[in-house]
């Protein structure tokens, strides 16, 4: 599949989108043992251009560029990132991730904790695999409980702590050990990571996915809620820094935006008063 036409499916896609569908997945995945990372894919989409392959200028010397054989300039050709999205020109997975060889079609690659899908082709597969879902999500009064006291931790965050500290401080909570047994029993394939580690994963991704939907961003960093950045391209904290854009910039002192709470959440009567709550 080419650039441009991923773009055109991943918008055919988007349009026919029913966002409750993937708020209700993101809710009841909370206390199961999976990961379901629709809404991540979905929210990275409110701003995001609809736009053809855009070549970078000037990467290559020109001088070198007539030197080459026309195999080494089409080779170049293939593998230039879209200066808009940093895509490929053409989708070219192997289905090699962190050395773990995997089927590329295959929902575990996709709906698993911690894989970045911030590329146009894999964006596209979660969307069309959310989309085809037949049956409703079965959000559970352990799924909204555990949702309140992350929300709260955030909510009554200190002005100077980041988002590590709050992941910290979410393995204390009342729902980390029963998530973590909730995975151990599944037998959940954690290639080698302790479960304890991949449950932290998790709470991680749903703190980065409160970020895309733009509930924990920064007065800087707006993107994708209220405005475009190219998301393999963002900046980060550091270097070293293993979080997402924006959520990686967030602290205690930004709170949470509630108008982005409430363009996702704003509709589930249980969550209607966590503002309230101390």
């Amino acid at each position: 599949m080419t650039h441009d036409e991923a773009i055109e499916k991943l918008f055919l896609e988007y349009e026919t989108v029913d966002k409750k569908r993937y708020t209700d997945l993101f809710l009841s995945s909370l206390t199961d043992s999976k990961w379901n990372s629709g809404l991540y894919a979905y929210a990275t989409m409110k701003t995001f251009p609809k736009h053809n392959f855009t070549e970078r200028e000037g990467d290559v010397d020109p001088k070198i560029y007539a030197a080459w054989t026309d195999e080494q300039k089409s080779f170049n050709h293939s593998r230039q990132p879209c200066m808009i999205c940093s895509a490929m020109r053409q989708d070219i997975r192997t289905g090699e991730w962190q050395g773990i060889s995997r089927d590329v079609w295959d929902d575990s690659f996709y709906f698993i904790a911690g894989l970045s899908i911030d590329d146009i082709y894999k964006r596209l597969y979660v969307l069309q695999r959310v989309n085809q879902l037949e049956s409703t999500a079965n959000i559970t009064e352990q799924d909204y409980d555990m949702f309140k006291e992350i929300l709260l931790c955030l909510k009554n965050a200190e002005p100077d702590t980041k988002i590590r500290e709050i992941n910290k401080q979410l393995k204390k909570s009342s729902f980390f050990k029963p998530l973590a047994t909730r995975m151990k029993d599944a037998g959940l394939k954690t290639d080698g990571i302790s479960i304890n580690q991949t449950c932290s994963y998790k709470v991680q991704c749903i703190l980065e996915t409160l970020g895309v939907c733009g509930i924990l961003r920064t007065e800087k960093h707006k993107a994708p809620f209220y405005e475009y950045r190219n998301l393999a391209v963002a900046p980060r904290t550091s270097r070293s820094s293993d979080w997402s854009y924006p959520v990686d910039f967030w602290k205690g002192s930004d709170g949470i935006d509630w108008e982005a709470f409430d363009y996702w959440f704003g509709e589930y009567e249980e969550l209607k008063d966590i503002r309230k709550q101390a």
